[in-house]
């Protein structure tokens, strides 16, 4: 598995990751994405060098997005910290490490840069919040979001 910045090229095979972990979320009851993805979105998270691609054996399985945030859900953060968003591997490659693979990647680049790391996931996602809290992030806690509530998490060194 290579974890690499993602290029144009790239979109197409990045949506259709973000399109199927959506419904597959969706299907768990989790709506914290709307479906389908906008490509014009995703291409612009490339050029701004936002987005990642997550590769095995020549295809993307995975992605995700890191940019500087000061803020995040109203909540005044380290101001220049990092965000971490948009976590999606392909259904047929979770539980198989890739997701502790990018929260490693990811500490190791905010350790890199002396900054702190948040990112937030559906509040009601007890795996994926047990998850996070086991590789090294702290929970900061539930926060309301439009319609529902978000769990805020932190990695600070």
């Amino acid at each position: 598995m290579e974890i690499k910045l993602a290029k144009l090229e790239d979109a197409n095979a990045i949506v259709d990751v973000l399109n199927k972990t959506t419904l597959e979320l969706h299907g768990k009851g989790i709506q914290q994405w709307d479906y389908p993805w906008d490509e014009g979105k995703v291409a612009n998270q490339i050029e701004s060098e936002f987005a990642y691609a997550v590769w095995d054996d020549g295809r993307i399985i995975g992605t995700f997005c890191i940019h500087e945030i000061d803020v995040i859900n109203e909540l005044f953060v380290v101001p220049g910290s990092i965000y971490l968003s948009q976590i999606a591997i392909l259904p047929e490659y979770q539980g198989k490490n890739c997701g502790a693979a990018i929260v490693k990647f990811v500490i190791d680049y905010v350790d890199k840069l002396d900054k702190a790391l948040y990112l937030d996931c559906w509040a009601g996602n007890e795996k994926l919040k047990k998850f996070y809290t086991e590789n090294g992030l702290e929970n900061l806690g539930d926060f309301p979001e439009k319609g529902y509530e978000i769990s805020i998490f932190t990695y600070k060194e």
